[in-house]
């Protein structure tokens, strides 16, 4: 037997797919139904009582049934007065028999809005009948008493039960006035044997008429029991389950068994996508050859059916039936189609459709029945919808509707259980995008969410469907790729990644570029847990973070040692200023043509209880990461003002200045200002002895409130110098707009290979002397470059040529010794160790001071 689904999918027989015949309804798209095609089952609103139309056909027939014998009795009873000389029983027979022809014209009533009054007037006209008989006819009075409880049981059905219960008292009023009246009204006189007939005949058809009720009611109750049962037992399957398809697969089931039908498909109506979209099929087998959705648009009398909520009727044999509703039914081997809505809490959400090789395979109480389901069907597979979709966003990015961290975590569990299992290998990557925090700064949150969207996007172009991509939070994304042959492999996918990612987005007007570090950590042979190979991907994307942005890199386990000894750091780091495990040396700033200091440079030691001294190289970058570089960088920066007041006053240099380095992280602060003047403040430095120097990129972020910083800083009267100038991304634009005072240039434009000043230098120099800014240059080693720096105007120097940094008491001893610093040349033997040979010469220069 061919079938097809409501919900578009190529015809197909029990045991695999076939064509659609030549003709018929493209077995792609689900059938048309026209309106005026169709048969609607739907009861008139406008009634006072709802009732069943079977209920209604069968109390008609019954009532029409009723005044047929009336009408028969009625002329026996003329008859036999005739022939008896009986004016009494012409009497009632006249009175029977037009009481028949008065029902006649009244059944037709009972299909019409006042139902409910024109049985109540039949059945009260009935009894009216029977009472005039049983004074008429007191030998009739037992098939009249019997008679009597007819009009107020078949009229049971259709009426309310308070007016079922007035019946009920009439008719036994009625039964009991029949019986009495028979003991005192006066014999007539049609002879015995003939009355004896007459009774007999109406007592006969009067039982017979109560056993055709209770036998139809009986059935009736059985057949209801059986529908509750089905009601029954489909609410206690569909207790067991919340799962979508799972729920409509088991109503498809239900619907099909209790109404009869081969096919039976269960549709949810989204309205966002106005689609009808199936979730659940019997025979489950069939629903392989389905698509999942088609579009309502094309099809009017299905979205009528959702929309005006009444069930609807389909036969091939109907002769207005649409051209299209039957070629579409021949086309999957059936002749009657029923689609029947979803409403739950009054609104549709969906349709059963029930099809059938039978003709006129679904009468009014399988559409009955089926209704019933329906109702209880549609409470349960919205809680089931609605179940999916909150269960949905637990497990899923709001943003970017990828798997986030709870569901990404299960299914590494289940793939690393699975690996053990199968041997196969699986890896885990991670997907940081570098400087992310810039690009929200500088296009706004709502841009930034655009762009985590859209990498969302390309993440998941690159991977198989099989594979798992998911939003781990910010801007990460972890990626799980099972079955994956081995390192290259896996490291192929991350390259595949960061290429995507690197391809330019459209925000707006504006196009920007990210750049993303990955890391990858592989799994299965030597047994990880999920918990440890989500670490080995975060430890190596770190690392990638680290060497080369925009990189990838694969977990090894020294990186791992790396990472806890960094970790280990950064706990130690936490409240170093407080332990006082920090000190300050200095390094000078002189006046290259002088040899006199000018200036020096503060620089931050940590010196841990236990271990060596450790540079800055060693923990600033962990500082900056952790936010510990805050109060950090307050303490050397009151340190080395308490430091310079006090050489200020003792040795009498009150033009000394000191230079202390204020990071990038520090300075974003919004309290740097007050900062920096209450320790001017508590120190007592003038300010104009102090230089704060910021890195060239540190300046580059937020450039409108950098600005403002800047000039707020300015007016406390302290000097600002950019450090490592043209080594970042300068712009001469915001340069010139910057309110700096000093350039410092960096040591690899001063100290190339060989003994040559670097162009660089040289623009740089003439950058500043355009300006009007200071220039200081920076890792001056050889007499000849400060001979150099002179000669292109550069006016100051530090480097190891003048001396290293040194502590506080070495600086003193070089301050102590005032303008006679001067001395003869030494060579650059004694610079140190690292430090190049040079010639001596003979310009003076400082004395040379060793490092700690």
């Amino acid at each position: 037997m061919t079938e097809h689904s409501p919900l578009t999918g190529a015809p197909t027989d029990s045991d695999g797919p076939t064509t659609t015949p030549a003709g018929a309804v493209s077995a792609a798209q689900p059938r048309p139904a026209v309106p005026d095609a169709t048969t609607r089952i739907a009861t008139d609103r406008s009634e006072p009582t709802p009732a069943a139309p079977a209920d209604i056909a069968f109390v008609a027939a019954l009532i029409r049934l009723i005044s047929l014998v009336a009408g028969i009795i009625g002329t026996l009873e003329v008859l036999a007065g005739v022939l008896a000389a009986e004016p009494r029983a012409v009497g009632l027979g006249g009175a029977a028999v037009g009481y028949a022809a008065w029902v006649a014209t009244r059944v037709g009533g009972l299909s019409g809005p006042h139902r409910e009054r024109t049985l109540i007037r039949i059945a009260v006209g009935t009894l009216a009948v029977i009472a005039i008989g049983g004074v008429l006819q007191p030998s009739l009075a037992t098939a009249l008493a019997i008679g009597s409880i007819l009009p107020a049981v078949i009229v049971t059905p259709l009426v309310s039960s308070q007016v079922v219960l007035r019946l009920l008292i009439l008719s036994g009023l009625v039964g009991a006035w029949s019986v009495l009246v028979a003991e005192v009204a006066p014999a007539n006189r049609i002879p015995a044997d003939l009355q004896s007939s007459i009774a007999f005949l109406t007592l006969t058809f009067a039982y017979a008429f109560l056993i055709i009720f209770l036998w139809e009611v009986s059935r009736r109750l059985k057949n209801t029991a059986a529908d509750l049962r089905s009601v029954i037992t489909m609410s206690g399957n569909l207790a067991e389950t919340l799962e979508p398809q799972l729920v409509g697969d088991l109503i498809a089931v239900h619907i099909a068994r209790a109404v009869g039908a081969d096919d039976c498909a269960l549709s949810y109506w989204d309205r966002a996508t106005d689609l009808v979209v199936t979730l659940g099929y019997d025979p489950p087998e069939r629903r392989l050859a389905l698509n999942e959705s088609y579009p309502l648009d094309d099809f009017p009398a299905t979205r009528r059916v959702l929309l005006e909520q009444q069930p609807l009727l389909i036969d091939v044999d109907d002769p207005s039936a649409d051209a299209a509703e039957v070629a579409y039914l021949h086309s999957i081997g059936q002749r009657t189609m029923a689609m029947i809505p979803l409403v739950a809490a009054g609104r549709t959400i969906g349709l059963v459709e029930v099809t059938a090789v039978r003709k006129n395979a679904f009468g009014s109480r399988a559409v009955q029945l089926a209704t019933m389901l329906a109702g209880e069907a549609a409470m349960a597979l919205e809680n089931a919808r609605l179940y999916d979709e909150i269960r949905h966003q637990a497990l899923h990015d709001g943003l970017t509707g990828l798997a986030n961290r709870v569901l990404f975590r299960d299914r590494v569990e289940h793939a690393v259980a699975r690996s053990r299992r199968t041997g196969s290998q699986l890896a885990v990557l991670f997907i940081d995008l570098d400087d992310f925090k810039t690009l929200n700064d500088t296009h706004g949150h709502d841009r930034g969410d655009e762009v985590l969207a859209l990498a969302a996007r390309r993440v998941s172009d690159v991977l198989r469907p099989s594979d798992t991509a998911a939003r781990h939070g910010g801007d990460e994304f972890a990626i799980l790729i099972e079955d994956v042959e081995d390192e290259d492999a896996a490291l192929a996918v991350a390259i595949r990644l960061a290429e995507a990612l690197r391809q330019p987005m459209s925000l707006g007007h504006a196009e920007v570029r990210i750049a993303a570090s990955i890391g990858v950590a592989l799994g299965g042979a030597a047994n990880e847990t999920a918990d440890e190979l989500l670490r080995n991907a975060d430890v190596a994307m770190y690392a990638a973070k680290g060497s080369s942005r925009g990189g990838a890199e694969i977990f090894r386990p020294a990186l791992r040692d790396g990472a806890a000894e960094r970790a280990e750091r950064a706990g130690r780091l936490r409240g170093v200023e407080e332990r006082d495990e920090l000190r300050l040396d200095y390094q000078p700033i002189v006046d290259l043509a002088t040899n006199r200091i000018e200036a020096v440079e503060a620089l931050v030691r940590w010196q841990p209880p236990d271990g060596p001294v450790l540079m800055p190289s060693d923990w600033i970058d962990l500082a900056e990461e952790s936010g510990d570089i805050v109060p950090i960088g307050r303490w050397i920066l009151r340190e080395a003002c308490r430091q310079a007041r006090d050489w200020q006053i003792r040795l009498g240099r009150t033009d000394l200045r000191v230079s202390v380095n204020l990071s990038a992280r520090q300075f974003r602060e919004h309290d740097i200002v007050a900062t920096v003047r209450t320790i001017l403040d508590e120190t007592g430095l003038p300010p104009q002895t102090l230089i704060l120097e910021i890195t060239e990129s540190g300046l580059m972020r937020r450039t409108q409130a950098t600005i403002a910083r800047l000039g707020a800083l300015r007016d406390l009267g302290v000097h600002l110098a950019i450090d490592d100038f043209g080594t970042g991304y300068s712009s001469l634009s915001y340069l010139e707009r910057f309110p700096i005072d000093i350039l410092k240039i960096d040591r690899t434009f001063v100290s190339p290979v060989g003994t040559a000043i670097s162009p660089i230098a040289r623009a740089i120099v003439d950058l500043g002397r355009t300006l009007g800014l200071q220039v200081v240059a920076e890792g001056v080693e050889h007499v000849e470059q400060a001979r150099w720096l002179i000669e292109l105007g550069c006016r100051y120097g530090q480097g190891y040529l003048y001396a290293r940094p040194v502590g506080a008491v070495a600086i003193e001893a070089l301050l102590a010794e005032g303008d006679g610093l001067a001395r003869p040349a030494e060579t650059d033997r004694e610079v140190g160790a690292g430090a190049s040979i040079a010639e001596p010469v003979e310009a003076p220069r400082l004395r040379i001071v060793g490092g700690e």
